[in-house]
């Protein structure tokens, strides 16, 4: 049985508080991600002291209790994956693989429970099955997925192509990506109570990790207790543009998305805005998309004043220019790259423009992989309104965001700004993650427990 924990609404209250636990999830499968295969242990994702498994020498464990742990689930891949080494199993069908070997040994039964008399088990997961048989790029997918099963368990074991389709479904529509303390994703996982929860892009609630247990916090005040009706995490990175996140989750899991921030116009006022260039102003003025492009008549709504031709232009150009590094870069940025287009955005773009947020992002990751500690600590600083502006104030992202601060203030030597940094970091993490998770109890507690007996 899933051990979803004890709610709030358990203890009889009505709703929940910023910072409750709204439930605790373990997996009813999850894999680790292929390219982590020889850095983390395949159980618990641990880093130290790895072993490889001695009978398929794909996998690793970090001790014997997670090796045995594992075991009645992994004895009935471990001889398949020895007879595929050394090639890899693709990530998308080893999840498959086991929800089939969950599902054939009795896991169908298996329940997860969000409330402590509600439950769900894998056959109550949406499969969106007529959405499925309408999707030429899932249908290829699923194909090739087939043949990579047939050759890795053998067609005998596999269920019928309509069962199996559906199967797949269920796994596409509600599988979680597993991060790590930074947000990295590091595996995914299928968790049955968990799936319940719908999607907004203003959620109420986020989704954190410790090892592969999936924590549900509140990260507002919810009126209401049921998980199933009142709580909404978010599926997607919300750092898009209204429309490609629409595009995505209608894509990825078939509905158009109604929530307060798809269907105001809010967002348009800053997403893909401009500077104002009075300097009195600095207001931001929203532009529209290339294509819809109208280069007279354009002014600031706060000033009033006129923008000028050449502006609309330049502004133009920079966004082709800026777009067309991010799609180059996609998550690994360079930093000579970013800085030449933070200096051709700058004067142009406003700060909270999502295309100069997405390259001040690339240009912090960049700058502390390259150790250049106060550059990249400008970068951070920097990105801390638009972390506030697209994802939230009690977001996982800018907790941590702020814990990086932290550091490199330490690094830096500005004791006063990090503990500036740390209290902020540890007010979020507290909320989001919870005061019992492994990064807040090991590392954030005790930085603060060093760090304030000084100040």
């Amino acid at each position: 049985m899933t051990y979803a924990g004890r709610s709030t609404m358990d203890k009889k209250r009505k709703g929940y508080k910023r910072g409750d636990t709204i439930l605790i999830d373990k997996p009813f499968v999850h894999a680790l991600k292929s390219t982590f295969k020889n850095e983390k242990c395949d159980y618990c994702y641990s880093e130290d002291n790895l072993s490889r498994c001695s009978g398929c020498q794909y996998i690793l464990y970090c001790n014997r209790t997670c090796q045995k742990l594992s075991w009645t689930e992994h004895k009935r891949e471990c001889a398949r994956m020895k007879k595929m080494y050394p090639k890899i199993l693709p990530d998308a069908a080893r999840i498959m693989s086991k929800i089939l070997i969950k599902l054939k040994n009795g896991g169908s039964t298996e329940k997860g429970y969000y409330t402590s008399n509600r439950s769900r088990t894998f056959k109550d997961l949406m499969s969106h099955y007529p959405d499925l048989k309408e999707d030429a790029h899932r249908l290829e997918h699923f194909s090739t997925l087939y043949e990579v099963l047939k050759e890795y368990m053998g067609e005998v074991n596999l269920p019928n192509a309509v069962e199996l389709l559906g199967i797949y479904g269920r796994m596409c529509i509600n599988a979680f990506n597993i991060l790590d303390d930074n947000l990295n994703t590091i595996g995914t996982g299928i968790y049955l109570a968990a799936s319940v929860i719908n999607h907004s892009c203003v959620p109420n609630a986020t989704a954190t990790f410790d090892g592969t247990t999936l924590r549900i916090g509140a990260v507002t005040d919810i009126e209401y207790s049921d998980p199933e009706l009142h709580v909404f995490i978010s599926y997607l990175e919300l750092m898009q543009t209204t429309s490609e996140r629409r595009s995505e989750l209608q894509n990825n899991y078939y509905f158009l998305c109604q929530c307060l921030r798809c269907v105001t116009n809010y967002e348009q006022n800053f997403v893909n805005s401009m500077l104002c260039g009075n300097s009195n102003c600095q207001a931001a003025v929203p532009m529209k998309n290339k294509q819809e492009e109208v280069l007279d008549s354009i002014s600031c709504s706060k000033c009033l004043e006129k923008i000028s031709e050449d502006k609309i232009k330049t502004f133009y150009d920079v966004t082709d220019f800026t777009e067309f590094q991010l799609s180059r870069m996609k998550d690994i940025g360079y930093l000579d790259v970013c800085k030449m287009c933070l200096e051709k955005q700058n004067g142009i773009f406003h700060p909270n423009n999502i295309n100069r947020v997405k390259i001040l992002d690339l240009a912090f990751e960049s700058a502390i992989k390259m150790e250049q500690w106060k550059e990249s600590l400008k970068y951070g600083i920097l990105l801390i309104d638009g972390y506030r502006v697209y994802y939230n104030e009690w977001h996982p992202s800018l907790g941590v965001l702020y814990m990086k601060l932290f550091k490199l203030c330490s690094i830096v030597e500005n004791s006063e700004s990090a503990v500036k940094y740390l209290k902020k970091g540890m007010s979020i993490l507290k909320v989001t993650h919870g005061e019992d998770h492994r990064l807040y109890k090991n590392e954030v507690l005790p930085y603060y427990k060093e760090l304030i007996q000084y100040f």
